[in-house]
């Protein structure tokens, strides 16, 4: 497969729900103001009792679900740069690296920092536990919810999701072949083994199931790129996305959460899309929001923690201000400006210096090689 010229080269509209999506997780999260420490797994107040609960609700009940989008999403774009142009495994390896680990591990970092900190002066965690060795080292190979190991969520809470994902990027790239070939059938097919062996797999299994979750959104998204492709600019288009988005409804009717995510997700994937082609010029806010995703999602929590940690050292301690109409507004606009920032100075330009060097270095070997 190669480029098609109707087709753009960068879907910002998708690129920019990713964000929006990542701002749903980050107010999903804020509930955990309320909890005193890491023990505390539910949380003490309704989801309507909490500041802006009557409008907000969804994203305080379900904010989480929009992890399901983001794999969607990936799974559409990783179709769109990869079937239309060929890669090596060194390559692939690199870009995700690059792209994913550096902000991961400064994060990690940091929050185990505070955690030890918290630790020793509090005699507790902040917002997650399990802060100890074995998780640390799960984490630093990003191997938190791929490999059946973890009791729970620790550190960097967020950075499971990505965890998950990682193992099926390795299944992408070693079916490429198939789903160039036939892209339609491979992804549907790759989404049906997942499922497969979501709901098969023993206890205990060493794969985690979100590895399994993460692949049947991940190729439904694939799928979704294909279905897009072969009717871009076709009325039919917009038939198949009404078809999802009745699928979700019905879905919802009969009670199956997990069913109503996957049409949904799909469908909104599939009509941002098509609504790109209407939107020839990439507006400044909707390349905002996407740069900024990965940065918001990575940093919300650790900012989270800094500030109950300080409430807790310096200010008296309690969970009051949670319920103050003014921390969730502030919170959201402190994530979001440092997550800018971190875009700009940090994971960008290091992403870029990553792939360079590591790519450099590949070159060099293969012309000392070639010399031998």
């Amino acid at each position: 497969m190669t480029h098609d010229p109707a087709l753009p080269r960068h879907f910002g509209c998708i690129d920019a729900m990713r964000g929006i999506a990542a701002l749903f997780v980050t107010i999903y999260h804020a509930t955990r103001f309320f909890v005193e420490d890491a023990t505390t797994y539910v949380v003490p107040v309704t989801v309507y009792d909490m500041p802006y609960g009557s409008w907000l609700w969804p994203a305080y009940l379900y904010g989480e679900d929009a992890v399901r989008l983001f794999w969607v999403i990936s799974g559409f774009v990783f179709a769109h740069v990869y079937w239309t142009r060929p890669t090596n495994a060194r390559e692939f390896a690199v870009a995700r690296f690059a792209r994913l680990y550096p902000l991961h591990f400064v994060t990690l970092i940091l929050v185990a920092g505070m955690q030890m900190i918290s630790l020793q002066t509090q005699g507790y965690w902040q917002i997650t536990g399990n802060n100890d060795l074995k998780h640390f080292v799960l984490h630093l190979f990003m191997l938190d919810t791929s490999l059946n190991l973890s009791d729970g969520v620790s550190f960097n809470a967020p950075i499971w999701s990505v965890s998950a994902e990682l193992f099926i990027y390795v299944v992408f790239f070693f079916t490429l072949s198939l789903t160039k070939r036939n892209p339609l059938g491979g992804s549907l097919l790759l989404a049906a083994l997942s499922y497969i062996l979501l709901v098969q797999a023993p206890d205990g299994f060493i794969i985690g199931h979100w590895v399994f979750a993460c692949g049947v959104f991940f190729f439904a998204g694939g799928a979704c790129y294909a279905v897009f492709r072969a009717l871009n600019g076709d009325a039919r288009l917009w038939g198949v996305i009404g078809c999802l988005a009745i699928g979700a409804g019905v879905a919802a009717g009969a009670g199956h959460h997990d069913a109503v995510l996957l049409a949904g997700c799909c469908a909104i994937v599939m009509a941002l899309a098509a609504a790109e082609r209407h939107l020839p010029r990439r507006s400044a806010t909707l390349q905002f929001l996407g740069d900024i995703s990965y940065s918001l999602y990575l940093v919300h929590m650790p900012l989270q923690i800094a500030a109950v940690l300080v409430i807790d050292l310096w200010l008296g301690g309690g969970r009051a201000f949670a319920q103050s109409y003014l921390t969730l507004p502030v919170f959201l606009a402190v994530s979001i400006w440092v997550a800018y920032l971190v875009h700009q100075h940090f994971e960008r330009p290091v992403g870029a210096w990553l792939r360079l060097r590591l790519m450099k270095a590949d070159r060099a070997a293969v012309t000392r090689r070639a010399h031998v």
